[in-house]
């Protein structure tokens, strides 16, 4: 039996921008080969354990499966960010997802986050005109009761600055900014965002691109 490398992608922490290249970037997961039970009784004790750590790999990570519902959403996300193409000048679009906890609105936004990281890169390159690492997609999750404050603070640990553990509301403002525009950020996604202070406290659990 021959099995092939799995990137390790467990301690993903995708509030930062390396860790969410990784999960985008990443291979997709080879399903291991259907063993019967005699082939499985005639493997070594090293083989079988490799084996089986596959299969709870494979197990744990299926998905997202293409369902009608998740093709719908991502047509109509598909829809809003191509159309966000308007002048700086000008308002840009968003959507909130928003369902009953556990029907994998997290999942499904990721996953079109992903094919919009992919597209982004393949199309415009890992870097700007001004050379810039490219990051078409800034994802950030909030917590607890999250103000304007720890919201840029949350942007600005995404992408690794400096300074996002201090600094005035506005500094922190003006940095998530910055750090936006020139690496040519394209999509905003809020996960959870009913816990932004100043949002429906009856929100449902929401991504916001």
């Amino acid at each position: 039996m021959s099995t092939a490398a799995v990137l390790n992608l467990g301690n993903l922490a995708l509030s930062r921008k390396e860790d969410f290249r990784a999960y985008a970037e990443a291979p997709r997961r080879t399903q291991p080969e259907g063993l019967t039970r005699v082939q499985l009784g005639a493997l070594s004790a090293e083989a079988r354990g490799e084996y089986d750590m596959l299969r709870r790999g494979w197990h744990a990570n299926i998905g997202p499966i293409r369902t009608p519902q998740l093709a719908e959403l991502h047509e109509d996300l598909w829809d809003i960010a191509d159309s966000n193409l308007q002048d700086g000048d000008k308002a840009k679009g968003a959507v909130a997802v928003d369902a009953f906890p556990g029907l994998g609105k997290t999942t499904s936004v990721l996953a079109f986050a992903r094919e919009f990281h992919h597209r982004e890169v393949a199309e415009k390159g890992q870097y700007t005109d001004q050379g810039n690492e490219r990051w078409p997609v800034c994802r950030v999750g909030l917590t607890g009761n999250t103000g304007m404050k720890d919201l840029n603070r949350s942007i600005l640990e995404f992408f690794g600055h400096p300074g996002r553990n201090r600094g005035t509301t506005t500094q922190l403002g003006q940095w998530a900014l910055d750090c936006v525009l020139s690496c040519e950020v394209k999509l905003l996604a809020l996960d959870d965002l009913h816990f932004l202070s100043g949002t429906r406290r009856t929100a449902s659990r929401s991504a916001t691109t």
